[in-house]
């Protein structure tokens, strides 16, 4: 991990919304989403989800999308970025091998991050809404957790990346993923006016 100015950054991914999008297709989780979440909300290892089944939307012989912020709980990987990235994405949870058409995939990944890091400083940030979302962000700086690349906080199931991960992944996805920056340490850089709008 560098040591730079926006490694104390802390950003949203989402699906990009470039005109300069070519035909593409993507893996989605639906309704087992549920279970992600019924994890994220309880902790416990009963209810850690696995077998979780994805499919395809978009023409198969369509560009297959790498990253897929998708949900803001479950990113999916495919096999180059996970293979650029494991051992980052494992400093923060695990890359779960999604079941496609009733089979264990060996390329593609639902990343489900177990850090969860009580870093939110809840006096100057937003109530969390009733889907977890918390519209201002604020960071005790000296609690968030620098060293992995993305953490969740008690108060939300979304996924928060750090400033370094988003440098790195980026310029691989950034045809298919927009950072929006959530909270920062430096005074002279503004977050984005609404992080968690589309």
């Amino acid at each position: 991990m560098a040591d730079s100015p926006r490694d104390r950054a802390v950003y949203r991914l989402l699906t990009g919304m470039s005109e300069e999008r070519d035909p593409y297709r993507a893996l989605v989780i639906g309704s087992e989403l549920t279970r992600v979440v019924r994890w994220m909300l309880s902790g416990s290892p009963e209810d850690y989800p696995t077998g979780i089944t994805a499919e395809w939307v978009g023409d198969m012989s369509w560009r297959a999308v790498e990253f897929s912020p998708g949900t803001t709980e479950a990113p999916i990987v495919g096999p180059g970025i996970a293979e650029e990235f494991r051992a980052d994405f494992e400093t923060a949870g695990e890359l779960q091998p999604l079941l496609i058409d009733g089979e264990e995939s060996e390329e593609w990944f639902v990343f489900l991050v177990k850090a969860v890091v009580d870093c939110l400083d809840t006096d100057k940030s937003s109530e969390p809404e009733w889907d977890g979302t918390i519209r201002k962000t604020v960071f005790r700086a000296d609690a968030v957790p620098y060293d992995v690349p993305a953490f969740r906080v008690p108060q939300s199931t979304n996924v928060h990346w750090n400033g370094w991960m988003v440098d790195k992944l980026m310029p691989l996805v950034s045809l298919d993923v927009e950072a929006r920056l959530i909270w920062t340490d430096d005074p002279l850089r503004q977050p984005h006016p609404d992080p968690w709008g589309f």
